[in-house]
């Protein structure tokens, strides 16, 4: 395998770091793709379940079912669209709050670790490119 490929080097650090992060999760009771979830509500609560499944890359099905158990352990609520009443927004209760509070601090704690012993300086950097690397593969589309 080529190490010094970038779709290779993309690969190793998602798998190596998803496997980390639901190492350190799997205490918080969450199944797979929960936390993403919860993280994305943090920054988007009242977003749609499309745009969950879009921006979490999580096929709709599995949203949904995942939203379900969600709200069953009461870390979600839905409510009906006042413009749309066949869409419906995703909310994060108060427990949903504190336990995306939560995934943040093993997420980021995780990313700490990742950063050890990298200047501030060359995280920018590779910050920056980075950022260039992913607006290139939006052009292609979803």
């Amino acid at each position: 395998m080529d190490e010094e490929a970038l779709h290779i080097l993309l690969l190793l650090g998602f798998h190596r770091s998803n496997r980390e992060i639901g190492r350190r999760i799997k205490r918080e009771g969450l199944m797979p793709g929960q936390p993403k979830i919860l993280e994305y509500l943090w920054f988007h609560d009242g977003a749609s379940q499309k745009d969950i499944s879009r921006e979490c890359i999580i096929d709709k099905s599995t949203v949904t079912s995942l939203l379900k158990r969600m709200e069953k352990l009461d870390l979600i609520r839905k409510e009906t669209r006042p413009d749309d009443q066949r869409g419906i927004n995703i909310y994060l209760t108060d427990k949903g709050w504190e336990k995306a509070k939560e995934i943040r601090k093993v997420i980021y704690a995780t990313d700490d670790a990742m950063w050890q012993g990298i200047p501030e300086e060359e995280k920018q950097q590779f910050m920056r490119t980075f950022h260039k690397i992913i607006a290139n593969q939006k052009k292609w589309g979803d």
